[in-house]
């Protein structure tokens, strides 16, 4: 049994007691779910943050708190390990995974690992982060970082910018900071091992020092990252000065046992008093410029606005963008396989929003959602999905399909007596027709959920809940609720291979769900690995792109500029 279970077992009795709750499983395994918008860098966790590490969900509410409580020097951060993912794929999303520690009090140390998958934006860019944090508390931070560490954290790099700062403010000087990070690190370190990756980093740093003037200073002030500071230098010699920090590594190999290994360097700067008036705005618009270099594939790129994306100037013009796509017919379905596990036939589709751009590009559910629902316009998309499911079910006698709805639209009544009036006038497309609700939905007011879920159920229509596992949704709820199907998260289901933590907690939902009498889908199956054993521990279906990405559904009275556009996307 997996560390940690043991203690729970003897809180709650035998084995053959009631099953273990999902939340009771995630902080015995010392997991914790998380859901991340990069671009408005809103940050959420699942209910036991506190129980793990001590910290209220507000205090950790962006990316930006989380960063400041990332050791320096001890690993990526996870802004970093996305930034190197490029484009990011926008439907399915890229897996990614990072180790570091994490300091959430003076006396409260946490080795972490990091385990998600990145979607990206209508731009083709990072944009959400779904994940889970594999924390284990420490007692000691010197045998995890290197002693040289210490010399180069982030707050004495703002400290010394400051002051700099300060001595330039009166005389009219500027002052730039220049933040770099060395690329492929995750690769050479699994490929060579840490030992190499440090060889490669310190001569990194030598060389950048070597290309200083005299009254410039640079140092490690996390694991892969230097940042420079360079007095009297304008924005326009701030690029001269990283052009020459290029020349000195790029295309410079550098000797270690196992042979030459040639690093390459991405740069993102910024410049007092251009980009800000502290040195902690001008490390932050460094961080955003390095951060969208390595996105745009660029070697170096100078901070502007347009680099920090503020959700407050762009609302409108998001909204306008949703409303115009609902207008213009331009929301659509994608439907994605769902099969039986032993099997592999066809049970069912899930229904999967998107947007076609104007230039045929798709927009994923992991980009529109969210944007819907701090726009308000949640219940206006939920309403468009539910016709269009409908409308397929009608149009296919033989089709199911699964749709999702949101908190908000199920909270109200009209969502609920559009459902009755669509399945009223299509017979025979209730029994087809499955409704899936998040599981954060469950907790916010199980009582009315129940006596919704149950006038749902009354109308012929099959129920589940998405993303199970977050441990928002305990056993007690989960009996009463009248489900017939829980959707696995694929945050652990991608990870299985790799974690023994989550190979337990996956079969512990599996029970949990069998306990009940309810049947269990597996989401981003991957690997015919992770299929077959998922098969073995009783999982009923399965999803993934192993199984089948998802295909744009056009839907029937759209017009033939529409199918293209369609058509031309999925080229």
């Amino acid at each position: 049994m997996p560390r940690g279970l043991h203690a729970v077992m003897d809180r709650s009795g035998s084995q053959d007691d009631a099953p273990l709750d999902p939340r009771q499983a995630l902080t015995a395994l010392g997991e914790i779910v998380y859901d991340w918008d990069i671009a408005g860098d809103a940050l959420s966790f699942g209910p036991n943050l506190k129980d793990l590490i001590g910290r209220e969900p507000g205090s950790l509410a962006t990316g930006r708190a989380f960063a400041l409580c990332i050791e320096p020097g001890s690993g990526r951060s996870p802004h970093d390990t996305i930034a190197e993912l490029g484009d990011a794929d926008r439907a399915a999303g890229v897996p990614f995974r990072t180790r570091y520690l994490l300091r959430t009090a003076p006396d409260r140390l946490f080795a972490v690992e990091d385990l998600g998958r990145c979607f990206a934006g209508a731009d083709g860019r990072p944009s959400r982060a779904h994940g889970v944090l594999h924390v284990r508390r420490l007692s000691r931070l010197d045998d995890y970082v290197a002693p040289e560490a210490a010399l180069s954290q982030r707050a004495a790099l703002i400290r010394r910018l400051d002051e700099e700062v300060a001595a330039a403010r009166g005389s009219g000087r500027s002052v730039a900071i220049v933040a770099a990070s060395i690329l492929g690190l995750t690769e050479l370190n699994e490929a060579f091992g840490e030992d190499e990756a440090d060889i490669v980093i310190r001569t990194v740093g030598a060389r950048f020092n070597g290309a200083l003037r005299g009254s410039d200073s640079v140092s490690r002030y996390a694991g892969n990252r230097f940042g420079a500071i360079l007095a009297s230098c304008s924005a326009e010699q701030v690029a001269q000065a990283a052009s020459r920090f290029q020349d000195s590594i790029s295309g410079k190999p550098v000797a270690t046992a196992l042979g030459p290994l040639t690093p390459a360097l991405a740069m993102g700067a910024a410049v007092f008093p251009l980009h800000g008036a502290d040195g902690l705005s001008l490390v932050r618009c460094a961080e955003d410029a390095l951060r969208h270099a390595k996105a745009a594939g660029e070697g170096f790129a100078l901070f502007d606005r347009s680099m920090r994306r503020d959700p407050r100037e762009t609302a409108a013009g998001q909204r306008h963008e949703l409303i115009c796509a609902l207008n213009e017919r331009r929301v659509v379905l994608a439907l994605q396989p769902v099969v039986d596990a032993r099997t592999r036939d066809v049970a069912f589709h899930e229904g999967l929003i998107r947007i076609v751009g104007s230039e045929g590009q798709l927009v994923g559910a992991h980009e529109i959602v969210p944007q819907a629902e701090k726009l308000g316009v949640i219940k206006l998309l939920d309403a468009r999905v539910l016709e269009l499911a409908a409308e397929h079910l009608s149009v296919h006698p033989a089709a199911r399909l699964s749709v999702n709805v949101s908190p908000l639209s199920l909270a109200d009544p009209a969502w609920l007596e559009a459902l009755a009036a669509h399945v009223g006038a299509r017979p025979g497309i209730a029994e087809r027709l499955m409704v899936e609700i998040t599981e954060t939905a469950a907790v916010d007011d199980p009582e009315a959920l129940t006596a919704r879920l149950n006038c749902m159920k009354a109308l012929g229509v099959t129920l589940g809940i998405d993303d199970f596992g977050s441990g928002h949704t305990s056993f007690r709820h989960l009996r009463r609720f009248p489900v017939d199907f829980v959707k696995i998260d694929g945050a652990f289901v991608q990870n299985l291979a790799i974690s023994a933590d989550d190979r337990f907690f996956v079969r512990t939902l599996v029970d949990l769900a069998q306990n009940l009498g309810i049947a269990t889908v597996a989401e981003w199956v991957e690997s015919e690995d992770n299929a077959r054993v998922l098969a073995e521990w009783g999982v009923d279906y399965l999803q993934g792109d192993l199984i089948g990405r998802p295909a744009v559904m056009a839907p029937a009275e759209a017009g033939a500029a529409l199918r293209d556009m369609a058509a031309a996307a999925r080229a």
